[in-house]
């Protein structure tokens, strides 16, 4: 159900401009909205506007001191108590200084790790030429032949060796791992490789001419070096945490005072400011309202407006906690308007019978549900509570079916079995369409009294016409069934509506006499086509229960026509997995279908934009 904001608009002395402010972050009830909205041109030009944050730059000191020190702050906003009186500079002036000495040690230590980065490169390359027994310093020796170390993708290896077969080449397999292939490849100074190593996709890597001896005394040189750098970069660490909590006390306490005013001196950007005020506007929720009053009373200095903004209010919905999960479907259609009927319990309430009855077995809806459930609380995705709640419809309707993972002789059914009793199912998922599709226009007929949309209620096809005409046209289909002859009072009736219906266009859309006629007629034939299609679409509820026992069953025959007990059951348990992931599958798609399409469409817009609350910043 939707909560009732209420626009407001505070004029004040910039005294109290940091208390009122205070109040509007700690509140996280309150959407702020341009003034551009509320003001006229003359009045905007005249007030002035706060384009620099002062504390922005004291606030980045103290981010970059606690990401040096590995820390995530945790401002204490609560409290912090306005009017506040701090010494600016000499908040700046320690932060300055603290922020320039982390900054020197973490530079270091970045150069540091860029050493370490390119230890870590060489270390690789001499670890694979460790079966080399030669020193490195003979081989830069060599007057007649040359070498190369580097990588070749395992996938081009054996074209390379194809390439080079009938050359005076030599290629050792110094190692291999899942993509590359590392190679020491000798050949004669006169010949000319680079391009079929190029063509190979040959990656080269350069041995500097510092390093002497064999790869493995080398080795243990880079990893000395190593180590060294590890332990350098571990102290540089301890010393900037060792700053940190020296002053750890100072760095608390001025953050929270800074981390407060920058974001109220954020907010002064959506303000408007004459030399000795300013104003502010938005929507807010009534009991933040109610704060914000007492305080304009209890302060000659503040002044509470709340006369209406040109805008609909933003959406907030406050739905029970079971219900709230079910906003995330709602919400993939639109965002209810203030003005409109939350849809969010009626939806969670059909969502959850289209599901069960379509998808109904006590077995698999168990799994269906374990499974939803323990995903969403890892993830605490919506999404995956309603699947875990869909299982346990499931659950419901399979012990109604007397169906456990597709058997239909362990447990007695409580309703009826479908397969037992086609035509009843049928029949009754046409009878939950009607029952649906009338309160999905009665839903209609709501909203529009709510917006006193009175001349669009008599002509809408999903409001008086509209429900009146298919409730008509139902009772002379079943009176015709029942006797076999359509009733005749009924043509006046349905010729009436069908024209109040007709000239709805004519009345209500732009547009030349002609378009509008041509528009109307088959706007008409639309929703004549509508009422039927509509009404017979709700047949799949019963269809996809009998689908799926009928799924099942085919797997059932399949294990009976194997003469081997493990290949039966495991036939029935992919089978079960299938029905489970796949049938699961397509019956929630189908569940969302009948809602948006059928339900949705006849009332809602979902053209709301969403409450967004000022909140405390990073």
């Amino acid at each position: 159900m939707h909560e009732k904001l209420k626009p407001f608009t505070i004029i004040s002395n910039k005294y109290e401009l940091e208390s009122i402010s205070k109040k509007i972050l700690d509140s996280q009830e309150i959407e702020i909205i341009s003034l551009d909205k509320v003001l006229d041109q003359h009045a905007l030009k005249v007030l002035k506007t706060e384009k620099e944050n002062a504390y922005k730059y004291i606030y980045e000191n103290f981010i970059n001191i606690f990401n040096y020190a590995e820390k995530v702050p945790e401002p204490k906003t609560k409290k912090i108590k306005f009017p506040l009186i701090i010494d600016k500079e000499k908040i700046l002036e320690f932060s300055k200084k603290l922020d320039s000495k982390m900054k020197s040690i973490s530079e270091t230590m970045e150069k540091l790790k860029e050493e370490r980065e390119k230890l870590e490169k060489e270390i690789e390359i001499f670890e694979k030429l460790k079966p080399i027994k030669l020193k490195i310093e003979d081989l830069k020796k060599l007057k007649f032949l040359k070498y190369t170390v580097g990588k070749i993708s395992t996938m081009y290896y054996a074209r390379f060796l194809e390439s080079i077969k009938d050359r005076n080449i030599l290629v050792i397999n110094l190692a291999e791992d899942s993509d590359f292939t590392w190679l020491f490849i000798i050949y004669d100074s006169k010949i000319k490789i680079e391009k079929t190593l190029s063509i190979a996709n040959f990656q080269e890597y350069i041995i500097s001419n510092e390093y002497i001896g064999t790869p493995k005394e080398i080795l243990w040189e880079l990893y000395d070096k190593y180590r060294s750098l590890k332990y350098e970069i571990e102290m540089l660490k301890i010393s900037l945490k060792k700053i940190f909590f020296e002053n750890r006390r100072h760095i608390y306490k001025y953050f929270d005072y800074i981390f407060v005013l920058k974001n109220i001196y954020d907010l002064t950007h959506s303000m408007r400011f004459t030399e000795n005020f300013f104003v502010i506007s938005g929507w807010a929720t009534e009991k933040i309202y109610s704060e914000l009053l007492n305080y304009s009373k209890e302060n000659e200095f503040v002044l509470l407006l709340d006369y209406s903004f040109n805008e609909k209010s933003p959406t907030l919905l406050r739905n029970n906690s079971f219900f709230k999960h079910f906003e995330f479907v709602v919400k993939m259609f639109g965002t209810p308007s203030s003005d409109e009927i939350d849809p969010t319990p009626i939806i969670s309430i059909l969502f959850l019978l289209f599901y069960g009855m379509m998808f109904g077995d006590a077995g698999q809806g168990m799994i269906l549900s374990l499974f939803g459930f323990w995903i969403y609380k890892k993830k605490k995705n919506d999404l995956f509570y309603i699947i875990g709640a869909s299982g346990i419809s499931s659950v419901l309707f399979g012990i109604l079916y007397g169906s456990f993972f597709g058997f239909e002789n362990v447990i007695k059914p409580l309703w009826k079995r479908p397969m037992d009793n086609i035509n009843y199912f049928l029949m009754l998922s046409i009878y939950f369409g009607i029952a649906i599709l009338t309160a999905a226009m009665s839903l209609n007929i709501i909203n529009k009294i709510k917006n006193k949309k009175n001349k669009e209620l008599i002509f809408d096809p999903n409001g008086y016409a509209g429900i009146s005409l298919y409730w008509i046209l139902l009772g002379s289909i079943f009176y015709m069934i029942k006797n076999g002859v359509f009733p005749s009072i009924s043509y006046f009736f349905i010729i009436f509506l069908i024209t109040l219906i007709y000239i709805k266009s004519i009345i209500f859309e732009e547009g030349s006499l002609g378009e509008k006629i041509v528009q109307g007629f088959f706007e008409l034939f639309e929703v004549m086509l509508g009422y039927l299609s509509n009404t017979l679409s709700f047949i799949r509820l019963g269809a996809f229960a009998l689908n799926h026992a009928g799924l099942f069953l085919a797997f059932y025959m399949m294990s009976k026509m194997t003469n081997n007990s493990f290949l039966s059951f495991t036939i029935l348990l992919l089978g079960n997995v299938l029905i489970i992931v796949l049938e699961g599958l397509v019956v929630f798609i189908q569940t969302l279908r009948l809602e948006y399409y059928e339900f949705f469409t006849r009332f809602f817009k979902g053209n709301g934009k969403e409450f967004n609350p000022i909140k405390y910043k990073f």
